[in-house]
């Protein structure tokens, strides 16, 4: 596939969007809802995967909303121009005037802790209504093995389905006055993004509806999708037909909006991380390319040996083996090993795809090299939407 622009005229290193791709993946996404869920569904954009502004603004221009898991998350949500009742509040640490203000401006909010009930509770005994839905545990290992991030633990997000706790939960929240449970979200990472995942996560959610007879405003269904891209056409309508087929009669499409949550599966694909070669030296038997790029900007847990890239050179000769490194230090920041590909010399470029999910959020601060510059483009223009940061010696 060609690349968007001619990365040689950016400032390296750099991360670079195409725009046109981005709002393509958050279009087909909210068309395959409709498509067979109903109009009454949407994407939550999950912002911790990617929460650049001008990517939350893209989510909000394609009409999805904010999916948010903390309180400065929800702060940014409401910068970037989403209005209250179209954030999706996750995660258990939402701070209590926060998780107020939530309740009180008509945001979808999903509890995921017991501090949590205990502050809906006092919002509610004000004589003000809460709207809120639970977050379900349920023990998907069991159901779906190889498949989760738990191995032979439990999940440790929601209340469990299995243990009695979302019994409980709902018990509490029913017991008091102005509380109702309209929401029920049940969101779990997976290793796999198979449809039997979300099957097992539908089928659960049907079978909890009827056991506790909810009538629910919303359902959310979580994220860990994957998608994106023309290489996975279809993904997102394979999804929704899943989780539609597997609910059955548990709730009315037409009138219980279903949500998602993706982040990678929009946000990946449409995203580059591009930078140039600095020094090419060989130790015994190695050839090391020395570049602006680092694994920690593109493989927060260091555990990634390969990745899909462009070698952008006028090289005619190719070696066997190249060892492309980053800029640190550290003796482990080795991105992949190039075989039988062009001879790199400096000033050469290396381009890496499907760098736009969590390569921004998760970089680390790491003192050596501030955080890079951050394009997007457009029918072939680029524009810096982040200023990269720039040292400069002293003068004599």
């Amino acid at each position: 596939m060609a690349l968007p622009i001619d990365f040689t005229t950016l400032r390296t290193p750099c991360y670079v969007f195409d725009e046109a791709e981005l709002r393509r993946n958050f279009a087909d996404f909210r068309r395959a809802l409709a498509a067979h869920w109903s109009p009454c569904s949407n994407v939550a954009y999950s912002v911790k995967t990617n929460p650049l502004p001008w990517v939350l603004e893209v989510a909000r221009e394609e009409g999805c909303y904010a999916e948010v898991v903390s309180n400065e998350e929800y702060a940014r949500a409401l910068a970037c121009g989403f209005p209250p009742e179209q954030i999706v509040f996750n995660g258990p640490i939402k701070g209590r005037e926060w998780l107020f203000y939530a309740l009180e401006a008509g945001s979808y909010v999903n509890l995921d802790s017991q501090r949590e009930l205990t502050w809906t509770c006092e919002y509610a005994a004000t004589g003000k209504r809460a709207r809120v839905g639970l977050r379900a545990n349920i023990l998907l290992e069991k159901h779906c093995p190889g498949e989760t991030l738990s191995d032979d633990r439990h999940g440790r997000f929601g209340f469990s389905y299995e243990g009695g706790e979302l019994a409980r939960a709902l018990e509490v929240l029913r017991a008091a006055e102005n509380v109702e449970v309209r929401g029920l979200h049940m969101h779990v990472t997976t290793l796999s993004r198979s449809q039997k995942v979300y099957r097992t996560l539908a089928d659960f959610a049907a079978e909890i509806i009827r056991s506790y007879g909810l009538e629910l405003d919303w359902f959310d269904i979580g994220g860990g999708f994957y998608g994106g891209g023309p290489a996975n056409e279809g993904a997102y309508d394979e999804y929704v037909r899943t989780i539609r087929e597997a609910i059955g009669d548990a709730c009315d499409p037409a009138r219980t909006e279903l949500l998602v949550e993706p982040g990678g599966a929009v946000v990946c694909t449409p995203g580059y991380y591009a930078g140039r070669v600095i020094d090419v030296k060989d130790i015994v038997d190695e050839h090391y390319v020395v570049t602006e790029l680092s694994r920690i900007n593109i493989d927060h847990e260091m555990k990634k040996t390969s990745y899909v890239h462009e070698m952008l050179t006028d090289a005619t000769e190719s070696l066997p083996r190249q060892i492309i490194c980053g800029y640190t230090c550290m003796d482990s920041d080795r991105l992949f090993t190039a075989v039988d590909e062009p001879a790199l010399s400096p000033g050469d470029m290396v381009v890496i795809r499907y760098a736009g999910a969590y390569s921004l959020s998760f970089t680390p601060q790491f003192f050596i090299e501030y955080p890079p510059a951050v394009y997007s483009v457009a029918d072939g223009v680029a524009t810096l939407r982040r200023e990269p940061w720039d040292e400069q010696p002293p003068k004599s």
